[in-house]
């Protein structure tokens, strides 16, 4: 995938995913399949992690020859913002939003810049555009499976 296609790809996942996430109840977004398993909220919310830790990779990766960056402890942000009791139609707003900005942003970076060498502690080594479209992949991942849980 190019990162043109992923751009254009996360607006379109974007764009078709908010209306039917605002359409949820605040049952369904607040239950807890398991003890060990994130609500529908806090998948919402680690989707917006994502998109603040990327979005300091994509604009980092392009200031210099190399990236390292340390990898984020999801489970820690997660409970430390507390998506679990945020307001539901205010984080998938958020979500958006900062979606729809990332494809902005990723649609800024100079082709020169996508064979940037970053490295997220602990993982081997890839490039910008790597990133980027692995970026856009997990944000599809989540999605499917939100609603597949849904369909339950």
């Amino acid at each position: 995938m190019s990162v043109d296609t992923a751009a254009a790809d996360l607006q379109h996942a974007v764009s078709q995913a908010r209306p039917w996430l605002l359409g949820l109840d605040e049952a369904t977004v607040r239950h807890r399949p398991a003890p060990d398993r994130w609500t529908i909220a806090e998948v919402v919310g680690h989707l917006v992690d994502s998109a603040c830790n990327n979005h300091q990779r994509f604009i980092r990766a392009q200031e210099q020859e190399t990236l390292e960056f340390p990898k984020y402890d999801q489970n820690a942000w997660v409970d430390r913002n507390n998506y679990a009791a945020s307001p539901w139609t205010e984080l998938v707003e958020l979500w958006t939003l900062y979606n729809v900005h990332l494809a902005h942003v990723i649609r800024q970076v100079p082709a020169e810049q996508l064979g940037t060498q970053c490295t997220i502690t602990p993982y081997e080594p890839c490039t910008l555009e790597f990133l980027i479209t692995d970026y856009v992949a997990h944000l599809n991942r989540h999605l499917r499976k939100i609603r597949e849980r849904i369909d339950e």
